[in-house]
């Protein structure tokens, strides 16, 4: 598969329920051999309030030390079954976001898009062995759904059957 000989692809979050405590993260992901992860986000109904998401760098699998900064770009519309908006497949203008501040998905304004985060692996604290990249949801109030996160990898190095990005 010609995607996967140039890209790897990890799931790292099925069905993250932002209603089932005041902070969800991701799978981790070992950046060792990756130059950057694009993180493609469903972001789910968000119920009655906004979520705080945050990358953050680690030294083992679930580590969450160093805040990230990171770019993303929301698609253009609503990505609901059955009702898909026009321009829902044309992001936005790219925005940086300050590591410590994090991004504020809202509520009003977001749910059911596509959201795409990206991180480059030469911010991560490499001297403190900080390899590892999670994402963390902080809900603001009272943030209900889910969200389905897929993590795309631009490997070191590219073949056919690349090695595993998790723990």
């Amino acid at each position: 598969m010609k995607l996967a000989e140039d890209y790897k692809v990890v799931l790292v979050a099925s069905a993250l329920n932002y209603a089932t405590g005041a902070t969800q993260v991701t799978k981790s992901i070992n950046m060792r051999n990756f130059h950057r992860c694009t993180f493609l986000i469903d972001v789910g109904s968000l119920g009655a309030s906004n979520t705080a998401l945050k990358a953050y760098s680690g030294a083992a699998d679930a580590a969450i030390t160093s805040a990230l900064a990171f770019k993303y770009a929301y698609g253009g519309a609503t990505s609901i079954w059955g009702s898909t908006g026009i321009l829902s497949d044309v992001l936005a203008a790219e925005t940086t976001v300050v590591a410590a501040t994090g991004l504020v998905i809202v509520q009003a304004t977001y749910p059911n898009y596509m959201l795409l985060v990206e991180v480059d692996a030469s911010i991560m604290d490499i001297a403190n062995q900080e390899e590892w990249l999670t994402l963390e949801f902080t809900d603001a109030g009272a943030s209900t759904g889910l969200a389905s996160i897929f993590a795309v990898l631009e490997p070191r190095y590219t073949g056919s059957r690349s090695a595993t990005a998790l723990a």
